[in-house]
């Protein structure tokens, strides 16, 4: 009796690690894939009214300075240009590259232009700092 008992349990628990193994694994794909094409056209813009957009080989920023409380990645960047207060800033970078790994974007430009952004909706994007961009266009690809 004790031999089926234990028969049986070694069953039930095969059955079980069986079943588990074959379940499939959680995969660490990112729930959205950035593309470089994501800041053609209308670009991103922050609740700041600061925009960022590729335009052929050039990134343009445009952002209006007003050291707010709430600091973004494009401030730094003001900050490095010593835009003061209150004043409009509109810039093209030249040389631009955005190369993207999956959710996340990174954008290099002349005069020293490091960015990085995470996409974590269809047409939302955060930086370093935790600033939100958002778009009006739909990615195209």
């Amino acid at each position: 009796m004790k031999k089926r008992l234990g028969l049986l349990f070694l069953s039930i628990s095969l059955i079980f690690l069986f079943v588990a193994c074959s379940e499939e694994s959680p995969t660490n794909e990112p729930a959205y894939i950035a593309k470089a094409s994501d800041f053609e056209d209308s670009g991103f813009t922050s609740r700041s009214n600061q925009l960022i957009v590729v335009i052929g080989n050039e990134l343009m920023i445009s952002a209006y300075y007003g050291h707010s409380k709430e600091k973004s990645s494009i401030d730094k960047i003001l900050e490095l240009e010593n835009v003061k207060s209150g004043v409009r800033f509109e810039k093209l970078y030249q040389n631009v590259q955005v190369k993207t790994k999956g959710d996340v974007y990174y954008i290099t430009a002349d005069d020293g232009v490091s960015l990085e952004f995470k996409k974590i909706g269809e047409r939302i994007i955060v930086d370093e700092e935790g600033m939100e961009y958002y778009t009006q266009e739909y990615s195209k690809e």
